[in-house]
């Protein structure tokens, strides 16, 4: 075994520029490619949030014919983006429809 004979130089000598270049460059193009994908369901959890919110607004009587009440509505409205508020609020109206 000499000097040379190492992890780094067996390195060294296999990668060309070009191989390189390449590697760099797939894995720039993945990180876009995550960060649109993140952007997009972003935006989805948005647009989703802003349909729930129309919710927010109705009468009594709408409420009670989901099988909720307002209270409900507006903690569901308050959680986190990334928590589907509808989806909550249906588990919420499950949970508390078992016992009638």
């Amino acid at each position: 075994m000499t000097v040379f004979d190492n992890e780094l130089a067996r390195h060294a000598t296999a990668v060309t520029p070009g191989a390189l270049a390449r590697r760099l460059t797939a894995q720039a193009l993945g990180w876009f490619v995550t960060r649109r994908e993140r952007a997009a369901e972003h935006r989805r959890q948005r647009l989703d949030r802003q349909a729930y919110c129309a919710l927010l607004g109705k009468e009594d009587w709408v409420y009670r014919d989901m099988g909720v009440n307002r209270a409900d509505v507006e903690w569901a409205a308050r959680l986190p983006l990334h928590v589907n508020a509808a989806r909550e609020l249906e588990r919420l109206r499950a949970r508390s429809g078992m016992g009638r």
